[in-house]
Order: structure tokens, then sequence, then C-alpha cells
């Protein structure tokens, strides 16, 4: 089963992957380096047990001196040394930053999710692939809709929690638009076009704001018929993300208790190629349009 954590900075956790890959290049263990003669000389100390939290992007805080002492040891090139020494300048999400005041405000609803970290990495992605089974994405939902959702799936909530997680999506979407987005796919099952919680207003206003997001030329939306049947993403959504400054993609997955975050190359490589595989198999987007159309009409009756 894979390692599912939340990141204190992913891009750390590209640092930690890089000063790994360079270290084993080298032919080092984590003891020759804790013990080598160069750390030494420039007065930095750091241990076995550090030095493999650092390459697992498991630390709070990583110093400058410590990498560039790192790349000393390990003859890291100019090139190659200007790179990993950049990360550390366009890190966005390190503990102790003050959060947005929405989110800070109701950090209590959110934390027991472990969704902040969800919420600071997405508005830094250039690309997300989101998939959903019967629900459109939360990036695609209006007020209404969003307070129904909310409501059937946490019914331990009163009205005003409930209206707080409506008020930090709708932030959360203004955040994600005004980001380092530059393609959003959305692949959402045939399920979605159904009437939620007895309410085919809200479902058809939902579809008439699903078909203006699909307007935005950094949006696409595809449905995928409900004629494919089960497939590897029935288990559940996901959002594979993709960023500037890392290297590797990493996929959320929400459950009924918590989110978590993968970034294993098997773990990522099996949800982006489910993805893909579906994406290709779903109606296209001037189709997908067309049905919403169509089923917009029909609740209009």
């Amino acid at each position: 089963m894979p390692e599912a954590k939340t990141p204190w900075s992913l891009t750390l956790s590209e640092v930690g992957l890089r000063l790994e890959q360079l270290r084993e290049r080298r032919g080092l263990t984590q003891g020759d380096v804790a013990r080598h003669e160069v750390l030494r000389q420039r007065g930095v100390k750091i241990d076995t047990s550090g030095i493999s939290r650092l390459e697992r992007g498991q630390r709070r805080r990583v110093a400058r001196d410590l990498v560039a002492a790192l790349l000393e040891v390990y003859r890291a090139g100019e090139s190659e040394s200007s790179e990993i020494l950049a990360l550390l300048g366009a890190d966005t999400t390190p503990a102790g930053r003050p959060r947005p005041a929405l989110w800070r405000r109701n950090s209590h609803l959110l934390g027991p999710m472990q969704f902040e970290s969800y919420l600071f990495m997405e508005r830094r992605a250039a690309e997300l692939k989101n998939y959903e089974g019967e629900l459109w994405p939360g990036l695609c939902q209006n007020e209404d809709y969003a307070y129904l959702v909310i409501a059937r799936m946490r019914p331990d909530l009163r009205h005003s929690e409930i209206k707080v997680l409506v008020d930090v999506r709708m932030d959360r979407q203004q955040h994600v638009r005004a980001g380092a987005l530059t393609d959003f796919r959305a692949l959402v099952d045939e399920r979605a076009l159904r009437v939620v919680g007895d309410a085919p207003a809200v479902s058809r206003l939902q579809m008439e704001r699903v078909l203006e997001e699909s307007e935005d030329p950094r949006t696409t939306i595809r449905i995928l018929p409900d004629t494919i049947g089960l497939h590897p993403a029935s288990a559940g959504p996901f959002v594979l993300m993709t960023f500037p400054e890392a290297a590797r993609q990493v996929v959320w997955v929400e459950t009924m208790v918590s989110s978590v975050y993968f970034d294993g190359g098997d773990d990522v490589q099996r949800y982006s190629t489910t993805f893909t595989d579906l994406w290709e198999r779903a109606l296209d987007p001037d189709e997908t349009r067309l049905r919403l159309k169509k089923r917009i009409k029909e609740l209009e009756q």
C-alpha cells in the first residue's frame, strides 16, 4: 500500500529528491555524508536521521547553508547547484507563514481532513486533472450546489459550519483561477447529470455553471458515459497536480475521514495512466457541451 502523507512543502520534497540522487551518484551512504570533512569545515552539523528526513521532504525548514554544503560534498555542477538552491527560494508552503484569513479562521473544520495542505498546493499547480464520480468538481460548483453537496456528505455539521465550508470553496476558486493554473481538466461520470438531493432547480443551475466554465480556454470538461461500466477510477475521486517548480506530479485522494497525498512514481503513474485512458474514452468537449445543454433543457420543463 502506498505511503500517504501531507507534505510540509512540495518544493522541499523536490530538493530532498535531488540531493538523494546526487548522493547516490557519488556512491555515498547517509553515514558517509554525516561524517564528511566538508561539513565539519563549514560548521554544518547533521546526522543520518536528519539527512534521511531531508531526502524524504519531512523537514519543516531547510537551511541554505546546509544545502550548499551538501552540494559541495556531492561535487554538483554549477548549473545543477543553482537549480537546487533556486528551489529553496521558490517555496510557497512553509509552516509558519500566515494563512489566508478565511482559512485561518476556520482551520478547525479544515484540519481533520488535512485539507489546508491541499488548498495551498492546488493554488500553486499549473495543471490539474480531476476525476469525479457523480459530483461536479469543487472548482466548478456554485454556492447552492456546494451547500447541498456538503450538507449531504457531512450530516454532522451545523448550518453555520456548512456555510463556512461553502465560503471556503468559493474563495478557493478565486485563488486557483488567479494562481499558476494553465490547464484544468475535469473528467466526470455521466451520473453527475442526475438531479442531486431532489433539487432539480439547483442541479440545472449547476450544469449551467459547468457549461460556462467549459468556455474558459484553460478548462476542458469531459463526461464519461455510463456505457463504460466499472473502471479503475471507480474506487473514488482524485486530483493529479503538476507544478512549475517541481519535477514530480502528486495525487490527492479524499476519503470520508481525511485527504491523503501520494508522490511515489509508481503510484502517480497508475493514476495518470488511468486518467489518460478514461479521458480518451470520454465524450469530447463539444459532445459534452451538447449533453449538458440537452440535460439543462430537460430540467427546465
